[in-house]
């Protein structure tokens, strides 16, 4: 079990370390699943990347930090005042990722050399590193940072750490990390799990991913 005054030093290391990582990455312009498509070995180094994030932001910290694993290993049906808007924003989620990924596919006339074999591995990889994303996002950071200030405090702190990461994005999801940042956040405080908040991201992933997958290979 770690030391309550080290965890911010773990935490500064972890994000401080994922975050190089990134800039080396829009350095090699693979970013994101598309580019990674159009490029050799692409796939192969976004598993990588994605890889390194599962034990950085989930394995290490699970590990290190028993207090916070019921956030994994605890779930309850929430209060309709809270099941019925999750609902609505898990629909949401799933209906703007798949306008988002028509319209990313209208301007993309790129063919993948890829096949569809391919595409297991790369989203069993993307969709563990997702939920080890929140672990660490939602969960180890939102929570720690609850310890010391109040709940929009520490939410405001959580977003801006969760802007600064996706900074070597796209300018429009730069802006979306903001009330999407927030929004799973106040889910994660309610819930006291990340279940629900991994849900939102997973579908707001999947569904604009495997649409790209699909455009870029299978159509071909």
């Amino acid at each position: 079990m770690i030391h309550a005054q080290n965890i911010w030093i773990f935490i500064g290391i972890t994000f401080l370390t994922y975050f190089l990582v990134s800039w080396v990455y829009k350095r090699l312009e693979l970013v994101n699943l598309e580019k990674a498509l159009t490029v050799r070995n692409g796939l192969r180094l976004l598993n990588l990347k994605h890889s390194l994030g599962i034990i950085l932001f989930g394995v290490l910290f699970y590990i290190m930090l028993p207090e916070l694993r019921y956030l994994i290993t605890t779930i309850e049906v929430p209060r309709l005042k809270i099941l019925i808007p999750f609902i609505v924003l898990l629909i949401l989620c799933g209906w703007i990722s798949l306008m988002s990924a028509q319209s990313t596919n209208n301007k993309t006339e790129a063919r993948s050399h890829y096949s569809f074999s391919e595409a297991w591995l790369y989203f069993t990889v993307r969709f563990l590193f997702l939920f080890c994303y929140e672990f660490f996002f939602r969960g180890v950071l939102l929570f720690s940072l609850l310890k010391y200030f109040d709940v929009i405090t520490a939410i405001g702190i959580c977003t801006f750490a969760y802007l600064i990461i996706h900074l070597f994005d796209s300018k429009k999801e730069i802006i979306g990390t903001i009330p999407f940042g927030i929004v799973l956040c106040l889910l994660a405080y309610t819930t006291q799990n990340i279940w629900f908040v991994f849900a939102l991201h997973l579908m707001l992933s999947a569904v604009y991913e495997i649409s790209i997958f699909y455009h870029q290979t299978l159509k071909k």
